[in-house]
């Protein structure tokens, strides 16, 4: 991937700007064709190893129907090989599989294959698309889709990180610090998401009506930063986890990533009209005790448009 990263006569490249390229660019980790999920990848999902997150999320999507009086259009968001989609919809109930209209956000030609394989549906290529589609009425769900978007680096003294033409560490002022309430917290060294928040601002704002179910591998800043004075970003290769500097090795072949930090979520979700319905452990999603492993680390945030938008 020769566009990540910067050459000998040019300026060190921006963490975030580096890791955009390195997982969408041209040459990049979602972008060519490659066996990223399973046995034969570099990682793994829960829906790969069972069935029990798609026949709760299938429950939810039911609720939701219920709560709504309307059995709104389903939309995943980087729904991977489409396991999740495939299992949720044998998951449902007859009459509800009748009437599920179901849209799949990819932008991974190789990936769009292999969820076709499996699944009926509408794919698009943005959320924006598919809310264009569904009239911005939806319930939006994911897992594990907020911690591949591009993420920023600080450090404690308000630093930002940058990668030069070797790919070393250099430190940088920032005078233009994003929206985030980690920098009350001032971990040692952290990440935060403005692209989420740029996301959530140019598409999840085109929903009008609806509810959003959102998995995924983080927590608030104590639970995530706890003993990781190096921060939580980290690659996968070969189901090897590689951190900081060797998580800069190789982009656009390894999968780059972070724990997501849920406060900011909700307080973005709140500035485009969400509310919060609940925000708990994937333990207590399922009903298992596995608050320990994966079901403790991994949360669910459910939230819902507050009233339908007019404008």
């Amino acid at each position: 991937m020769k566009n990540s990263l910067p050459t000998p006569d040019s300026n060190p490249i921006r963490f975030d700007h580096f890791m955009a390229k390195a997982l969408y660019g041209r040459e990049g980790y979602y972008t060519t064709p490659r066996s990223i999920i399973g046995p034969r990848g570099d990682f793994t999902t829960t829906p790969k190893l069972t069935k029990l997150l798609a026949q709760k999320i299938a429950e939810w999507i039911e609720s939701a129907w219920e709560r709504q009086d309307l059995k709104l259009p389903v939309i995943e968001l980087g729904p991977g090989d489409g396991t999740l989609a495939s299992d949720i919809r044998s998951s449902l109930g007859f009459f509800s599989r009748q009437k599920l209209n179901y849209h799949f956000v990819e932008i991974s030609p190789h990936l769009v294959k292999q969820q076709q394989e499996k699944n009926k549906g509408s794919w698009h290529a943005t959320l924006r698309d598919a809310l264009e589609v569904t009239r911005g009425e939806a319930l939006i769900i994911s897992n594990e889709f907020f911690d591949a978007f591009p993420v920023r680096v600080f450090n404690h003294s308000l630093q930002e990180l940058y990668l030069g033409q070797k790919k070393e560490e250099i430190w940088q002022t920032c005078h233009d610090l994003p929206d985030s309430s980690l920098f009350k917290k001032l971990p040692i060294r952290f990440e935060v998401a403005e692209s989420i928040y740029q996301w959530f601002l140019s598409d999840l704002s085109k929903l009008t009506k609806g509810e959003i179910l959102s998995i995924d591998y983080g927590g608030d800043s104590k639970e995530i930063y706890h003993r990781r004075p190096l921060g939580t970003l980290r690659a996968y290769a070969h189901h090897m986890r590689l951190l900081p500097p060797d998580a800069y090795q190789n982009p656009g072949k390894q999968d780059l990533t972070f724990d997501v930090h849920f406060p900011d979520l909700i307080n973005w979700g709140n500035k485009i009209g969400l509310e919060t319905g609940s925000l708990i452990t994937q333990a207590e999603f399922l009903g298992t005790d596995d608050l320990k492993g994966a079901g403790g680390a991994f949360k669910v945030l459910h939230q819902k448009m507050c009233a339908p938008k007019t404008s």
